[in-house]
């Protein structure tokens, strides 16, 4: 269970910019002085 304070494992996502896809990683997205709201749905065909 994810809890307020957690810390968001390093990874490096793919954004689409008018350029084309573009690397950005979590520490860039996630810095500090910034707040994250976590948005999640359960998936289409799992039994939920």
């Amino acid at each position: 269970m994810v809890k307020v304070g957690d810390k968001v494992p390093a990874a490096t996502l793919r954004y689409l910019s008018p350029e084309g896809p573009k690397p950005v990683t979590t520490e860039e997205l996630f810095a500090a002085g910034k707040k994250v709201v976590a948005f999640a749905l359960p998936g289409a065909f799992t039994p939920t």
